[in-house]
């Protein structure tokens, strides 16, 4: 949950200069709580007036949006650790790049300065292993053409790097595979189910594997629910060698930047859709609003921040939100069994300080509304957490998915409280992590030319937020439906290949479709 199992590429490693996106659920009921809300619901106006290829009907979260849930959340909230200046000020910054309502939510919102925050992570940590020092640089050719190749992919997370891996084995020298992105290492915690690793054979990528996943949904022995299957944690550095790896063998080329711009308009000479032979690329990327890149086929694996230059079905409810604070610690003592892992914990022992207890045991409404304290009032949230060893705890407040997303600022209070009413006391914080994963949504069309993969395509599970085993398994028969529908525009052209919207069709029904659609 969180950032154990959602779309957890960070910006700077996705390729592009923003972050996805929240907004905020409880208004800050500090000083200048008010003038955050005014702040945004001016933004929410000036997205609904661009109105940018979405239903006029489409409704507004509620923190974009005045009304009776709002001021009830409000009053229940705690007081805000940071300023709603400042709030306000990330929420104008995603407001002003955004089209539309679903941009809006993919692109920051007022919780983009978390999640930047969390981008640059990577200033910390050591990297190890250089991209550019393994793969050959994306240079004019032997001809002196230009940067060019024949697919692009945007974006160095797992996504990306996987899709890159797979375009060049299929691909097998028929044609050239490029990828564009920051040269950064991992920094989200990545969680997975161990046999999923298994099956793609990255099982030497885990690095602490737990016998099962628990779960607490109410108090006691009744309340307790063991999953069955066994769960672990991600080696970052490994599973980013081990694609790395595969893109080196595979012959892939690196250019390091950030994705500005992507034109697609040109059509080529006698040929709206693909460019004759011998002719120039149909597609021109910009990297850092000066180089640029040209190449028949862009995918976008960018994370959810692509959305800026995808569109995206009409009529369809826009995304909610799985927000998720998070730190890794040194404790003097881990609260729960230390063979598992605590994959979710709904008790109450947020809900105030009293050790050992998630229900308050003075009060009688503590056994009214669905029998724990002011439950009917509050976005839901849980606990996630795994024992690393060494006295070491990453744990982790969750809030699954709400249409209007838990701020970071109140899943750290309430986690805060969870391990002071479970009497854990922290020695010394070593890692922070926000992660922010959009949940459903519209999907892209798949009618456009431009395409995407990943958390960027939607492959996101829209009740957990899980997304990287899922990209990791589909890249390799997304890849060699890609690589065929590419040479198959060639034939018939001498030695030239190309792209068409018919063939830009049949990639996107490999990753949604109609069942699918249906389905999501």
């Amino acid at each position: 949950m969180g950032a154990p199992c959602g779309v957890r590429g960070a910006a700077k490693q996705q390729g592009w200069r923003a972050s996805s996106a929240s907004s905020s659920s409880l208004w800050p009921c500090c000083s200048g709580g008010h003038v955050h809300r005014r702040r945004v619901l001016a933004s929410a106006a000036e997205l609904r007036r661009r109105g940018a290829n979405r239903s006029p009907s489409r409704h507004l979260p509620l923190a974009m949006a005045p009304g009776k849930e709002a001021a009830s959340r409000a009053a229940a909230a705690d007081p805000a650790s940071t300023s709603a200046s400042a709030t306000a000020a990330g929420c104008d910054d995603a407001a002003a790049s955004a089209t539309n309502l679903n941009d809006y939510v993919r692109q920051g919102g007022t919780e983009r300065r978390w999640l930047l925050k969390q981008a640059d992570k990577h200033l910390k940590k050591a990297h190890g292993r250089k991209l550019a020092s393994a793969l050959a640089p994306l240079t004019q050719d032997q001809e002196g053409k230009g940067r060019e190749v024949d697919i692009l992919v945007v974006g160095t997370g797992p996504a990306g790097l996987a899709l890159a891996g797979e375009l060049a084995r299929c691909a097998g020298g028929r044609a050239r595979v490029g990828l564009v992105g920051p040269d950064v290492p991992f920094v989200n915690t990545y969680g997975v189910w161990e046999d999923e690793f298994e099956e793609l054979g990255l099982s030497h990528c885990l690095e602490t594997v737990f016998g099962d996943a628990v779960c607490h949904f109410g108090e006691g022995a009744e309340g307790r629910v063991a999953v069955g299957r066994k769960y672990a944690k991600v080696d970052l550095g490994k599973l980013q060698g081990e694609l790395l790896g595969r893109c080196e063998r595979g012959g892939v080329l690196f250019e390091e930047g950030q994705v500005t711009a992507v034109d697609d308009t040109a059509p080529a000479p006698g040929n709206a859709n693909s460019r004759p032979s011998g002719g120039g690329k149909a597609v021109t990327v910009s990297v850092g609003g000066k180089d640029t890149i040209a190449c028949d086929v862009v995918v976008l694996a960018s994370g959810s921040a692509s959305s800026k230059f995808l569109t995206y079905e009409d009529e369809v409810p826009d995304p909610g939100a799985q927000t998720a604070y998070g730190f890794e610690v040194e404790i003097d003592a881990y609260p729960f069994g230390k063979d598992d892992m605590l994959f979710m914990d709904f008790r109450r022992h947020h809900s105030g300080v009293w050790p050992g207890k998630a229900l308050h045991p003075g009060m009688a409404r503590a056994l009214t509304k669905e029998s724990s304290w002011g439950t009917s009032e509050e976005v839901p949230s849980f606990l996630y957490a795994m024992p690393l060893g060494d006295n070491k705890a990453f744990f982790q407040e969750t809030c699954l998915v709400s249409k209007d997303a838990l701020p970071f600022e109140v899943l750290k209070r309430r986690l805060e409280r969870r391990l002071e009413a479970l009497n854990v006391k922290v020695a010394k914080v070593l890692d922070e992590e926000w992660s922010y994963i959009p949940v459903g949504g519209p999907l892209p069309r798949p009618d456009q030319k431009i395409l995407a993969f990943g958390a960027a395509a939607n492959l996101v599970h829209p009740a957990s937020g899980y997304s990287v085993a899922r990209s990791l398994k589909t890249a390799p028969d997304f890849a060699s439906t890609l690589v065929d529908a590419y040479c198959r525009e060639g034939e018939g052209e001498g030695t030239s290949k190309g792209w068409s919207e018919g063939a830009s069709h049949q990639a996107w029904e490999r990753l949604w479709s109609d069942e699918l659609r249906k389905c999501h």
